[in-house]
């Protein structure tokens, strides 16, 4: 990053006379060898584009030659090799006309601080003053002025508003692309209303250079020539919000022109799909179990339905029948994207189907939702945070553009910031809100009870049944992506309690309160008597609380961890708490927890009394000073939530039934300020039909895969369902396994149970240079830890095999997301996944050829949840592995296997690197499961290297298929 104190002084200055309508932008991009010309990098190639009121006026370009070798790597990259700069212009006969060319203008670049200081280094090194001209960053605007794009990676922006970028990391490209993508940016921020621009600039932003100043810039332009606000957009309080567009309006059909045959399905469907018949069996076994008759009662239903036959318009057409002048349908599914996916591509192409209009709403947790009065607050607040900062524009933005108020339209699942804290919705608004008519929650709610189709996910249909049942009237519930309903049920039953966060709320008030230096509450209200006490009341008893906080979990961690070995890995360490060993500590923590509930209860008192006094001075403080009252205000509530959760855990030790457990957490042995104190169901038996289904019509649940075996009493203990009471269908897959997969497992690996884990990473490193350097091929390896990936992405690094081949690897290379979505647009890459690898990427065509399993993806044994459910099992005289292990190991590995065929044209291969697929007895079960006609191949790694070249050396027919239904 650039630091010149007094380049940013000098720029500050020129900013504000250089930047007007007259302006000239220099659109800069730069090739290098490397990212320091302190260490010798240099310029290889320069692409500039000069922008005036809107339109591209000149252009300059040329290669560089750097008097040094250009690197490999940068070669591949940018496709400038030596040979092509070896009789290029050297910098030095160059920076004259680039110096000329860029004075008086405005630097504009995509990463500014680096093309810039960069450029001035070079000029430096050749005897040039610095460019003290303005900068600005198209990056940084980007991110504000398009807060819902997915990426801003200039190749990404550029695909996402069709701009013309050929040739990705070639300056003259770059440069082309960036000056198109400044022009719109330029064009948004103009259209921003006066009110939403004025804010942004009141923010005071920290941002790359001179990038800040283009917003007065476009605040000024706006005030000279007066625009009328859109009719979609008004202000409200201060803030420039977006009409709400009102949900479709349904028309009606009847019911019993419902198209059960070929014929009359295909009269309905658009000429670009194709006829899938597993998909039209699909939609008709769901009609005629739902469908009113007096043959045969409504049963629950299970259908799995492998990727490739359309199974959301395979539920979903028939449910748009049977909810016609009858009931609605709650579809629930796995994530928010699969949810957004519904709304967005799936609802759309039904309603071009069927001879009727359909409307839909995606419903998430109150938490999703942005607060309007919560952030109006914190605009008032000066922000030193230039994260903070940066979401706060983006968020004013935001809000000129969305309807729902959902915050992850702006993608920020991967850093939700401790300012979301400030902003989410809780969940509630009283009608003296200044924002309520505005609310996005109540919005959502109003549109619920017009809709026909309600979207959720299952933690919401968890927490929500009852109330959705008795809104709507006992509506048809679809549960799609039904493998996680047990899981996600469990966990949003779950409560976890984590102490250190309690305590890191009481220091928090504490020091709002009594802070030395700065703004304090204590000297806020100093000269009022009571505010002053009930403010020393406040902090005597968070202090007695902490002390008290303290004891309870030193009571915990001597019982139950003090004992407890360390491990090489440092890992956090969980223990199971039994049920009637927590309830006989009742004598030592029952005081504690009466003491802490006290404690808490006065606390709220306290805050409501000093709140009184807070509400009679109100105007003589600012709003920054109210921003502190108003933390302290919700840091205390937070404080409550977490004690009653904390309470709850306790009663639950005496109201506890058969699947309830409690655990603790620590981060590492001794560590016992990490403690975390969780209790849960343990299985979902009972629970789903009690608390979920009987607020329904009978359910549907559906998946690609679900099934263990051919009559699996798994998924029906998993989905808590009786076998007389559930009709189950099995559709066929449409993918030809023969042609396109082929599987092999290898007979040559070491024994599990024997084998050292220093000489297992050797045979697993060594097995997968040989077989994904056998084939070039994008390859993704399935791992059961973390731990072991880390060793065998360190070892793999050092192949000479994979000097020109990506490794991404889980818990090294990113986020999950990032990882995934690198490792889709790259070519021969290797990923080394595990977990959320297994199941849930969707890598179509060459994305994906080559998938190798590690290890049969058996769970744990050492884990809380897997030893409890075994201990539960043995229980009930059932045998753990056969009703837990095998089933779930089972259908891991067939999810695993389903990320590598995804459309009738892929073809890929699958190496299994457990040999106990062919040695143990239950090897046979899991292989039953697999495809049948995936041929399959045994042998040693050679054996297998050498099948694998010979399977993507066969080049089959692949025929151009429409697209899915």
């Amino acid at each position: 990053m650039y630091h010149s104190a007094s380049y940013n002084r000098n720029c500050a200055e020129i900013g504000e006379h250089i930047m007007d309508k007259d302006t000239v932008y220099a659109v800069v991009d730069i090739e290098t060898t490397g990212t320091s010309v302190k260490d010798g990098d240099r310029i290889i190639q320069i692409g500039c584009v000069f922008v005036q009121h809107n339109q591209v006026i000149n252009h300059f370009e040329t290669d560089v030659n750097p008097l040094r070798e250009i690197p490999a790597a940068i070669s591949r990259l940018t496709g400038i090799t030596n040979k092509r700069v070896r009789h290029a212009p050297l910098f030095d006969d160059v920076a004259g006309t680039l110096y000329s060319l860029l004075t008086d203008t405005v630097f504009v670049a995509h990463n500014v601080n680096f093309d810039l200081p960069f450029i001035n280094s070079e000029f430096a090194r050749v005897g040039y003053p610095e460019l003290n001209i303005a900068a600005v960053d198209t990056v940084s605007l980007s991110q504000i002025l398009l807060p819902t794009a997915p990426s801003f990676r200039l190749r990404d922006l550029s695909s996402y508003f069709n701009i013309e970028h050929d040739n990705p990391h070639s300056a003259d490209s770059d440069a082309g692309a960036t000056a198109e993508l400044f022009i719109f940016l330029f064009r948004r921020l103009r259209g921003l209303p006066l009110v939403t621009l004025q804010q942004m600039i009141d923010l005071r932003p920290e941002l790359p250079l001179q990038t800040a100043a283009l917003f007065d810039v476009a605040l000024r332009l706006n005030t000279a020539t007066p625009r009328k606000l859109p009719d979609y957009l008004y202000v409200k309080n201060g803030l420039a919000l977006r009409q709400t567009q009102p949900l479709p309006t349904a028309t009606l059909a009847e019911p019993s022109t419902y198209p059960k045959t070929k014929k009359q399905k295909q009269r309905l469907m658009p000429d670009n799909l194709e006829w899938r018949p597993e998909q039209a069996k699909m939609m008709n076994y769901i009609y005629n179990n739902y469908a009113h008759s007096d043959l045969h009662p409504v049963k629950q239903m299970i259908v799995e339905a492998p990727t490739g036959i359309g199974k959301s318009l395979g539920y979903l057409l028939p449910m748009a029948y049977l909810t016609q002048g009858n009931r609605p349908v709650v579809i629930s599914t796995a994530t928010t994207l699969l949810q957004e996916q519904l709304l967005t591509q799936t609802v759309p192409l039904l309603n071009q189907i069927v001879p009727f209009t359909m409307n839909a709403v995606l419903v998430k947790g109150g938490r999703h939702y942005l607060d309007l009065q919560r952030f109006a607050t914190t605009l008032k607040v000066a922000e030193s945070s230039k994260q903070t900062q940066l979401l706060k524009l983006r968020l004013l933005v935001w809000l000129t553009m969305t309807t729902t108020g959902d915050l992850d339209e702006l993608h920020l699942a991967t850093y939700r910031a401790p300012y979301f804290q400030e902003i989410v919705h809780e969940g509630a608004v009283a009608s003296d809100n200044p924002f309520y008519e505005d609310d996005f929650v109540r919005r959502r709610d109003q549109r619920v009870a017009q809709a026909q189709i309600i979207i959720v996910n299952h933690a919401y249909l968890s927490e929500h049944a009852s109330d959705l049942g008795q809104e709507l009237s006992r509506p048809y519930l679809v549960i799609d992506e039904a493998q996680h309903l047990a899981d996600s049920t469990l966990r949003q039953r779950r409560t976890q309690v984590k102490f250190a966060n309690i305590v890191n709320e009481l220091h928090h008030i504490q020091r709002e309160i009594s802070r030395e230096m700065g703004t304090s509450l204590l000297r806020l209200f100093r000269g009022n008597t009571a505010a002053v006490r009930s403010l020393n009341s406040l902090l005597v008893t968070s202090q007695n609380l902490e002390k008290t906080l303290h004891q309870l979990v030193n009571q915990l961690f001597l019982t139950f961890l003090a004992g407890q070995r360390g491990n090489t890995q440092n890992q956090v360490i969980e223990q199971l708490i039994p049920t009637v060993k927590l309830a006989a500590m009742s004598q030592q923590t029952q005081p504690l927890l009466d003491t802490i509930q006290k404690d808490n209860t006065t606390l709220l008192i306290q805050l409501g009394r000093l709140r009184q006094q807070f509400e009679q001075h109100r105007d003589r403080f600012a709003p920054s000073e109210r921003y502190i009252f108003e933390q302290v205000d919700t840091r205390v509530h937070v404080i409550d939530q977490n004690v009653a959760q904390l309470v709850d855990i306790f009663d639950q030790v005496t109201q506890q039934g058969p699947a309830s457990l409690f655990w603790l957490t620590i981060n590492h042995v001794g560590d016992r300020n990490s403690l975390q104190l969780a209790s849960g169901l343990l299985a979902t038996e009972g629970f789903l039909r009690r608390q979920i289904y009987t607020h329904f019509q009978p359910v549907l649940l559906t998946g690609a895969t679900l099934f263990s075996s051919g009559r699996s009493q798994y998924i029906l203990d998993q989905f808590d369902l009786e076998r007389d009471e559930t009709t189950t269908h099995r559709m066929r897959s449409s993918f030809d396994y023969s042609e396109q997969a082929e599987l092999f497992v290898a007979d040559d690996g070491p024994d599990l149970s024997k084998v050292s884990t220093r000489d297992y990473i050797i045979y697993l490193s060594t097995a997968i240079t040989q077989l994904a350097g056998s084939v070039n091929k994008q390859t993704l390896v399935l791992f059961n830890s973390l731990s072991v990936i880390e060793q065998v992405y360190q070892q793999l690094v050092k192949q000479p095999e994979f000097a020109n081949r990506e490794i991404f690897a889980q818990g090294i290379s990113g986020s999950r997301e990032r990882i995934a979505k690198r490792f889709a647009t790259s070519h021969g890459a290797i990923l080394l996944g595990a977990a959320s690898f297994w199941e849930g990427i969707d890598l179509p065509a060459e994305q994906l050829e080559l998938l190798i399993v590690t290890r049969l993806p058996f769970d744990s044994p050492d884990r809380v949840f897997v030893k409890a459910n075994y201990a539960r099992l043995e229980a009930a005289g059932k045998n753990p592995f056969y009703n837990a292990a095998l089933p779930a190991a089972t259908l891991r590995l067939r999810q695993g296997v389903g990320r590598l065929i995804r459309t009738p044209t892929d073809r890929g291969a699958i190496v299994i690197l457990d040999q106990r697929l062919l040695e143990r007895q239950y090897g046979k079960s899991i292989l039953r499961a697999l495809p049948a006609d995936l041929s399959r191949t045994d042998g040693d790694i050679t054996t297998i290297s050498q099948g694998l070249v010979k399977f993507f050396e066969k080049k089959p027919d692949n025929p151009v298929t429409p697209p899915e239904v």
